[in-house]
């Protein structure tokens, strides 16, 4: 179950709290006037938490970057264009034209 202080709590026992954090490495949410306002995350959990969400930015960009490849090779299709015979100026004028 996690474990919730309030901001009051946390600021008291701080030096407490980072070392139960990062022993446990279990998250503390802080709450302010009743509603969660920030998390406490070992070091280890976050920097975990941010080669993940660099993996998944990576898979997006590039899932995108296919997408687009292939919809560019349909459109310029469409117009007799071959793409394979382009050079990259080339085509960065076409998309520049699109």
């Amino acid at each position: 179950m996690q474990q919730i202080v309030n901001i009051t709590e946390a600021r008291n026992d701080l030096s407490n709290l980072v070392s139960k954090v990062s022993k446990n490495r279990k998250p503390v949410v802080i709450i302010r006037d009743s509603k969660p306002e920030a998390v406490l995350v070992s070091y280890q959990e976050f920097i975990s938490n941010q080669e993940e969400q660099k993996k998944l930015w990576d898979q997006t960009f590039e899932n995108l970057q296919k997408e687009g490849k292939k919809a560019f090779r349909i459109w310029a299709k469409k117009r007799n264009i071959d793409v394979d015979k382009l050079t990259e100026e080339e085509v960065y004028d076409l998309i520049d034209k699109v």
